[in-house]
């Protein structure tokens, strides 16, 4: 409990940089990327909208194929409206290597910089996977794009599950949140696996009641309408939990994990690996 005090009073509560508003599976992916080589052939740049169509509904001429592919990736996939695609979706298969992304003057950017982006591409990692020849090629592809996506966290949470030493063979998404999520991250409640792991037994050693209780009060006292002044110092129990559904959701598309109500457990096999 006074792990998690200490970790709420630090404004990157919520832990690294992840995905939060996206829902997909891997077939919608492949569906953008195999528009996007259509559209964009050869690993050619692609214009994309830069304003929201609520600010410009028009696209301008250099942005009609951008509208195109992003029409035909609404009717395939059924996810990436112009705006969609360009602020959530890119942001999130760039940050798992499966295209890059440029500014005005075509240089590359960060995956996870803020930078102004003006084209895209597919990347080799992007044609790997959608030349892949089978559904496991597919989702190993797929889940290193997660893992990159998320920091790299899969080898470690693949750790939690299989360590014998530890005895944890299921995670919630609560001991996720709270514990798991702070692992090698830069802010003043870093800790190592064995730390969480630590702290995980000591959680569990609450009472259901209890347990319940710290949940019921973080929701209580984790509002936003309860903080003033600039958004770091405010706190969204609702949206640090969201964070932390977005990350079990895909996980759950992983080779390696499934999540069974709210907990995380190691795909069948798994232990084998």
């Amino acid at each position: 409990l006074e792990f998690i005090d200490m970790r709420i009073r630090d404004e990157k509560y919520r832990g690294a940089p992840s995905s939060e508003h996206n829902r997909y599976v891997m077939g919608q992916i492949i569906d953008i990327l195999e528009l996007l080589d259509k559209y964009a052939p050869h690993q050619s740049l692609m214009a994309i909208r830069t304003t929201d169509i609520s600010k410009r509904p028009q696209n301008n001429p250099d942005e009609f194929i951008y509208a195109q592919f992003c029409s035909e990736a609404k009717q395939r996939a059924g996810i990436g409206t112009q705006d969609a695609m360009r602020k959530n979706l890119f942001v999130d298969i760039h940050r798992m290597g499966l295209i890059e992304r440029y500014d005005s003057d075509k240089n590359p950017i960060d995956p996870f910089s803020q930078g102004r982006v003006k084209y895209v591409s597919i990347s080799n990692q992007g044609i790997k996977l959608i030349k892949a020849k089978t559904i496991l090629d597919k989702y190993f592809i797929f889940s290193k794009g997660i893992d990159a996506l998320l920091g790299g966290s899969i080898d470690m949470i693949l750790e939690i599950l299989r360590d014998k030493e530890y005895g944890i063979d299921k995670l919630s998404i609560y001991e996720y949140m709270f514990f798991v999520s702070a692992v090698g991250t830069k802010t003043g409640f870093n800790i190592n696996t064995d730390q969480a792991v630590e702290l995980i037994k000591e959680y569990r050693r609450l009472t259901p009641i209890q347990r319940r209780s710290v949940i019921e009060t973080l929701k209580v006292e984790l509002n936003p309408r309860k903080f003033k002044g600039s958004k770091p110092n405010k706190r969204d129990f609702h949206n640090w939990h969201n964070k932390a559904a977005q990350v079990y959701y895909l996980l759950n598309q992983t080779v390696y994990f499934e999540v069974r109500g709210e907990q995380l457990v190691l795909k069948k096999g798994q232990n084998s690996f």
